[in-house]
């Protein structure tokens, strides 16, 4: 006959699961916004009409921005300009999840942090800028995102009992091809009139200088400076990098890593190290993003 097994292993193993499965539940929500979360909130609405949020968790000062599918805007990686309506597919088409993101930040010269998109291999047509909205709930819940269930339920918490009144649209200038009769997102123009709008209270309150060193084009190295700069984070330097580094990395000098230097190594997927930075508080080496961040023209 088996020997039973005793009574007080069983509580052991049930003991053991249990603290391991809270463990898994605190890692969960650490990382989500409910343990973590940007002083700003910037999501991607995509579809026929396509929607950028950038939400205040403090100040309740929320933007949005309505883009019609037939604006083009530049798609980093070197496309050029694309069609809005287009990206889904194009994004599809090369696999790339983030493009649409990517895109977005760049044009917005925001970190967008969430895109919501249910049918991104369709091609969308429509000359018109959509009316504005509040956020769609069910969008935010159901379609397919990078966001989490813990990212959307906060998103839900946060977004319940809002009007499209709650949000300052921002508006930019279009500018018309005269042979093809396109119209293109005016990338300087935006920069110029959005700077200050947008920025994260945090890398503003750090107060980093930021040398970007690149070994590719000024041009792509530029706009990633816009890009930093529309979040509120210093850029004093664009150098060529003479080292001709292939990894890309945050280097910082202080004795713990600031929330500018580990939110760059996040959100641009970058090795974060400790290390000389001459003058400056940070270096960010561009290294292998640069492809896919290249832009054929500033």
């Amino acid at each position: 006959m088996r020997p039973k097994t005793p009574r007080h292993l069983y509580i052991l193993i049930i003991v053991l699961v249990g603290l391991y499965s809270l463990f898994k539940l605190y890692q969960l929500v650490s990382q989500s916004l409910f343990g973590v979360a940007p002083d700003r909130i910037n999501i991607v609405l995509y579809g026929p009409e396509t929607f950028y949020y950038s939400l205040d968790r403090a100040n309740n000062r929320d933007y949005a921005i309505a883009f019609q599918p037939d604006l083009k805007i530049d798609v980093p990686g070197g496309y050029g300009m694309y069609r809005v309506g287009s990206l889904g597919k194009l994004a599809d088409l090369d696999d790339d999840p983030n493009l649409i993101k990517n895109t977005f930040s760049l044009t917005t010269t925001t970190f967008v942090h969430y895109v919501f998109s249910n049918n991104t291999n369709e091609v969308y047509y429509g000359e018109e800028i959509p009316v504005l909205q509040k956020p769609a709930l069910k969008k935010i819940l159901f379609e397919p995102s990078n966001a989490s269930v813990l990212d959307r339920i906060y998103l839900v918490l946060m977004l319940l009992g809002d009007s499209a009144s709650n949000y300052q649209p921002i508006s930019f200038i279009e500018q018309k091809e005269a042979i093809f009769d396109d119209i293109s997102f005016e990338n300087e123009l935006f920069f110029d009139e959005s700077i200050g709008l947008l920025f994260q209270e945090t890398y503003r309150d750090e107060h980093a200088s930021i040398q970007i060193l690149y070994t590719g084009t000024y041009a792509t190295a530029s706009r990633i400076s816009d890009l930093l700069e529309g979040n509120g984070i210093r850029v004093s330097d664009i150098s060529y990098d003479i080292d001709s580094n292939t990894n890309c990395m945050v280097i910082y000098s202080a004795d713990n890593p600031s929330q500018t230097a580990r939110d760059l190594g996040t959100q641009f997927g970058c090795t974060l190290r400790f290390g000389k930075t001459d003058v400056y508080d940070i270096l960010f080496i561009l290294g292998e993003i640069e492809q896919k961040w290249k832009v054929k023209n500033k």
